[in-house]
C-alpha cells in the first residue's frame, strides 16, 4: 500500500511511485500471444532505460486447464512465469469496440476484478519513497498503489522561491510526459534480439 502523504501547492509528500517507472504488461501483447495459431509461449523482457540491463522477464503462455480444477473454462487464461520460477494466472475477456464491430482483449485485475488495458507486477516498496519492488500478482494501477507522473503537479518545474522573492518572471513549466515502460516481445527463441540480450546479461 502507498503511504498517504499531504499535498501542498500541488506537491505530494510521502511514498510515491509513478506507473511509468515500473514494467507494464500490456493487454495487446497478451492478445497477440493468445491469438497466435501456433499456441506457443512468448517471452517478454523489460530492459533498463538507463543502462540496458534486464530488470524483468517473464514467459507468457496460453493455459486451458489446471490439474484438479477440471470443468472450468481456461480458454481465456494466460499463465505468467517469471525468471525465478514463480507463476500466476491472469484471466482475460473480449469486449466489443464502439465502432466497426471489432473486439479488444482486456486483462482482469486479480484484486478488483475490473478489465484493464494493462497490469503492473511491481508496487511501491523498498528503501526510498520512490522505490518499487516486485509483487506476487499483476494488478491494475490503482490496486498496485501507483500514480501517474502528472498527478499532484509532479511534472511541474517551478520557478522557485528566489525568483518570486525578487519578482523575476520565471513561469512554472511542465516536464515532458514520460512514456510507459513497455516490454520487448519475443515470439521465437531464435530471435536474434533475444540472443543479444542473453549475451549482454552474462558478461
Amino acid at each position: 500500500m502507498v503511504e498517504q502523504g499531504n499535498r501542498c501547492d500541488g506537491r505530494f509528500f510521502g511514498r510515491r511511485v509513478n506507473c511509468e517507472q515500473v514494467p507494464l504488461l500490456p493487454a495487446e501483447a497478451v492478445a497477440r500471444m493468445l491469438d497466435d495459431p501456433r499456441k506457443i509461449p512468448y517471452l517478454l523482457v523489460w530492459k533498463s532505460r538507463s543502462d540496458g540491463t534486464v530488470q524483468e522477464a517473464l514467459r507468457a503462455a496460453p493455459h486451458k486447464e489446471i490439474e484438479g480444477l477440471g470443468g472450468l473454462d481456461w480458454t481465456n487464461v494466460v499463465e505468467i512465469e517469471r525468471h525465478d520460477g514463480t507463476r500466476t494466472f491472469i484471466r482475460t475477456v473480449l469486449r466489443p469496440l464502439p465502432r466497426n464491430g471489432g473486439r479488444v482483449r482486456l486483462l482482469i485485475c486479480l484484486h478488483c476484478q475490473i478489465p484493464r488495458r494493462a497490469l503492473y507486477g511491481w508496487r511501491p516498496g523498498g528503501r526510498y519513497a520512490t522505490s518499487a519492488e516486485r509483487s506476487w500478482h499483476w494488478n491494475c494501477r490503482e490496486c498496485a498503489g501507483l500514480c501517474y507522473a502528472s498527478e499532484g503537479g509532479a511534472r511541474a518545474i517551478r520557478g522557485g522561491r528566489i525568483s518570486r522573492l525578487f519578482g523575476y518572471a520565471v513561469p512554472d513549466l511542465l516536464s515532458p510526459r514520460p512514456e510507459p515502460w513497455l516490454p520487448q516481445v519475443f515470439t521465437s527463441i531464435d530471435d536474434s534480439r533475444l540472443n543479444g540480450i542473453v549475451r549482454q546479461n552474462h558478461r
